[in-house]
C-alpha cells in the first residue's frame, strides 16, 4: 500500500462456477484505474482486502492486552 492512506476505494467484483461442483471464481476490477485481479479463492480476495485497508494489523492491535 502506498505511504498516503486510502480513505475511499470502489470495486467491482465479479464471482462466478462453471458448474455447482467447481470453486467459485473471483475477479475484482477497480473502478477509478481499472486494474483487474483475480483470486482462486475467497480467503485470498479476504486477505487482498485486509491488505488494502490495514484490517489485519488492527485486528492484531485490538487483540493485544495492555501491559501494566
Amino acid at each position: 500500500m502506498s505511504d498516503k492512506k486510502n480513505t475511499y476505494m470502489a470495486y467491482l467484483l465479479r464471482l462466478w462456477r462453471e458448474d455447482e461442483e467447481a470453486s467459485w471464481r473471483v475477479l475484482l476490477e477497480n473502478i477509478h484505474t481499472r486494474e483487474r485481479k483475480g483470486f482462486s479463492n475467497l480467503e485470498k480476495l479476504v486477505a487482498f482486502l485486509e491488505d488494502q485497508t490495514d484490517t489485519r494489523e488492527a485486528a492484531d492491535d485490538s487483540r493485544m492486552t495492555p501491559t501494566s
